[in-house]
């Protein structure tokens, strides 16, 4: 009798399953569709567009390019202010942003010369790095916050350890976060994808 259930249960479930299955049609995405989903760089390899390069020679590590195409996201300093905005469009000497207005309620465009730009600031995700930039200053803090609460007093001896942490924290922090400044050695400037 149980032999029984058990192929009838098995037999509702193949029924259910090929019912779903077949009243569930999925279509496929084409390739143009995947990159347009995927947008920034990969939208751009659809079509001939224009986009900012920021060409950085560092004194150590050699050359390296970021790219910044429409619809990414770009941190920079201009006309005195520091903005985080979406990258609207790219002509061949200006960029476009939108930005806020509260009084309107909507976005609205605001062009930018390229030769306005002051720094530009890039967010860099290294493995372990970028968490260690993080975490290490709270490490610090929580080992000296722990052993003035365990022994009651303030030990000069854990201060070189709570502020090597946070240094160390520091430094990495900075190596993923770093500041450009435009200038000779690194240059802001509009190239086109073909």
């Amino acid at each position: 009798m149980p032999t029984r259930l058990i192929q009838l249960l098995f037999i509702a479930q193949c029924t259910l399953l090929s019912v779903y299955c077949s009243a569930q049609p999925r279509d496929t995405l084409t390739t143009e569709q995947l990159l347009q989903r995927k947008g920034g760089a990969y939208a751009a390899l659809l079509h001939p567009s224009k986009y900012l390069a920021l060409d950085v020679n560092y004194r150590l590590g050699g050359f390296r390019r970021y790219r910044f195409f429409q619809g990414d996201e770009i941190q920079f300093r201009a006309r005195g202010q520091r903005f985080r905005e979406e990258l609207y469009e790219v002509t061949d000497s200006t960029f476009v942003v939108l930005m806020a207005n509260e009084v309107m309620n909507r976005d609205e465009p605001v062009v930018f010369q390229i030769s306005e730009v002051q720094k530009v600031y890039i967010n860099r995700r290294i493995p372990f790095v970028t968490a260690a930039g993080t975490l290490f200053p709270i490490a610090g803090g929580l080992y000296l916050l722990a052993d003035v609460v365990n022994q009651g007093i303030f030990d000069k001896r854990t201060l070189p350890i709570a502020g090597g942490l946070a240094l160390s924290g520091l430094i990495f922090h900075k190596l993923s976060n770093p500041r450009i400044r435009i200038g000779k050695n690194h240059r802001l400037r509009v190239l086109r994808t073909y």
